[in-house]
């Protein structure tokens, strides 16, 4: 019977978040994964969201070689390394998505372990590409760290191996995704607008957090900062006299009671607060907030408490609970079946680049990638500055094609009719 692995993640004294590969029935860690985590990636100081990202890939390595029964430590030290039929089967394995057919299910079924397998979903190829490039480091690591009196002939079938796992990986993995436009419609945005006004027949929300949950979204709309930065804000940050917003990284925050912290993966910034924003704001720490705050906790200064009751209450919102809001807010009306809080910062990066058309003396190209750089907290020169000008002159270019056509069209119409 297949074994059931597990993340387990915990705050380590001073506020570190760590997180290890456990055995689910036993409870126990496993000691090479976790000695790769430990040593590989925590000693170079990684975000804890990549750790936690690496763990659950090394899971999908174990769950491939409890399937295939292949006992890892015996293949290596015995240099029978993975040959390509075995390697095809891994990627496929990687494609797939964690079954979530309940045990009650499986009890009264006839449906075999194997053909449950063939039914997953496949996750996306960012996701396949992340799993291969982790399991092939940790393969080549696991190898050397067995064979380490291996002579350089080994060693060299070991990186060879590893580099027929990443061969694997997907091809182009970011290229569609960076250019496709991802920003909310002025159509979509008109729904969502009414779905997050307080008061609306639209409203998902008790009143009590309706406030609350429009301030999510305005903040996202109006500044494009990432979830993780929106959760991250402290009453502190706010610079109510000249209406700014410091936006600053906090990794492993020891008053910080959430377990999987929010990370602020960009540079530390100040933003500009606007009188809408401000309004917002104000409307929701004076009315709302201070309702829910658990005063006895003089660190919790965080902007978006949990309203609900429960030991959470007073306590920064979770993650889990920010993505739960954004799901609802899906859920409301099918124009906004796709819509995500990062889709707010495509949605404002859109905003931006047509402001910039609208000026009658723009600044050049590279002033506007600096600008926006500093904005969004990418590093000068960033390359995501400059995907974002190049799909805006793409939106521009088509427009501008579509519209020469039509004129086209109505010039000489018996073109048309004859290529009909």
């Amino acid at each position: 019977m297949s074994k059931i692995y597990g993340v387990s993640r915990f705050v380590m004294d001073g506020g570190e978040r760590f997180c290890l590969v456990v055995d689910r029935e036993t409870g126990l860690p496993l000691y090479y994964p976790n000695l790769y985590l430990t040593t590989q990636l925590r000693n170079r100081s990684v975000a804890f969201a990549t750790l936690e990202a690496e763990a659950s890939h090394l899971i999908v390595l174990l769950r491939f070689l409890d399937r295939r029964q292949i006992d890892l430590d015996e293949r290596l030290v015995k240099r029978q390394f993975f040959q390509g039929h075995e390697l095809d089967a891994l990627r496929d394995f990687a494609q797939r998505k964690p079954n979530k057919v309940s045990s009650s299910v499986l009890s009264g079924s006839m449906i075999t372990l194997d053909e449950l397998e063939e039914s997953f979903e496949t996750v996306s190829k960012g996701t396949q590409y992340s799993r291969l490039t982790a399991i092939a480091n940790f393969l080549g690591w696991y190898a050397k760290h067995l064979l380490a009196r291996a002579d350089q002939d080994v060693f060299g079938q070991i990186d060879r191996m590893c580099g027929q796992v990443k061969a694997r990986r997907p091809k182009n993995k970011n290229r569609a995704e960076n250019r496709r436009d991802r920003s909310l419609s002025d159509e979509q945005l008109d729904v969502l607008f009414e779905v997050i006004r307080p008061g609306s027949e639209l409203n998902p929300f008790s009143q009590s957090v309706q406030r609350r949950n429009r301030l999510m979204i305005l903040m996202l709309f109006h500044l494009g900062i990432r979830g993780g930065e929106l959760l991250n804000i402290r009453i502190r940050d706010f610079n109510f006299n000249n209406n700014q917003l410091k936006i600053e990284r906090r990794a492993d925050d020891e008053h910080d009671p959430r377990t999987n912290e929010p990370n602020v993966k960009t540079l530390a910034r100040l933003l500009p607060l606007g009188d809408v924003l401000v309004k917002e704001l104000f409307d929701y720490i004076q009315q709302d907030r201070g309702k829910v705050r658990i005063k006895s906790d003089r660190h919790n200064d965080f902007l978006l408490l949990t309203h609900k009751q429960g030991p959470t209450k007073g306590q920064p919102i979770s993650k889990s609970a920010y993505f739960k809001v954004m799901a609802v807010v899906r859920s409301v009306s099918p124009d906004l079946y796709s819509m995500s809080g990062h889709m707010l910062r495509h949605t404002w990066n859109r905003n931006f680049s047509e402001r910039m058309d609208q000026m009658d003396e723009p600044p050049n190209e590279a002033r506007q990638e600096q600008i926006r750089s500093y904005l969004m907290g990418w590093k000068e020169g960033s390359e995501t500055a400059a995907i974002y000008n190049r799909r805006f002159v793409e939106r521009k270019s088509h427009g501008a094609a579509l519209k020469m056509q039509s004129e086209m069209g109505i010039r000489r119409p018996e073109v048309l009719s004859k290529d009909a």
